[in-house]
């Protein structure tokens, strides 16, 4: 059964921040099924690239060796992470754009913890490492109950 779905868009306003998505999960839940999935996944506008590129090295007082293209393309990394009442339950610091994971008491995907998954607010958090462009995403999340 799915116990959340969202969609939004993350600016590059957004940069270096969380953003925190409240979902309850309902009784009798035995397992999470979490379908997450941003794009683009890379900056397509080369100017701009470059243009970041040229900065990145200012800002970290970097001489820049070699052509700004051999650091192309620059990409977008929004992460997940989960947490159950205030308690980790794991996070997926993965570079791929479409990812899915599993949370249930016998097996999680790695980097989640193996635990009962416990009725109540939950909050799945986007952690937004790098944005360079606007960037859509999706998370839907589906509960399976004991068998």
């Amino acid at each position: 059964m799915l116990i959340f779905s969202t969609k939004g868009k993350i600016t590059p306003a957004n940069d270096k921040t969380n953003i925190v998505h409240k979902f309850t999960v309902p009784e009798n839940t035995a397992v999470l099924k979490i379908k997450y999935q941003y794009s683009p996944k890379t900056l397509q506008d080369r100017e701009k690239a470059v243009n970041i590129i040229h900065a990145c090295f200012e800002r970290y007082e970097e001489t820049l060796q070699g052509r700004p293209a051999d650091f192309l393309p620059v990409k977008n990394l929004v992460t997940l992470s989960l947490d159950c009442m205030g308690e980790y339950r794991g996070a997926a610091h993965r570079q791929g754009n479409i990812q899915e994971h599993i949370i249930a008491p016998g097996f999680a995907s790695p980097g989640f913890i193996k635990a009962p998954v416990r009725a109540g607010e939950w909050d799945v958090v986007l952690n937004v490492h790098s944005v360079s462009c606007d960037v859509e995403y999706s998370i839907n999340i589906e509960g399976e109950t004991e068998q």
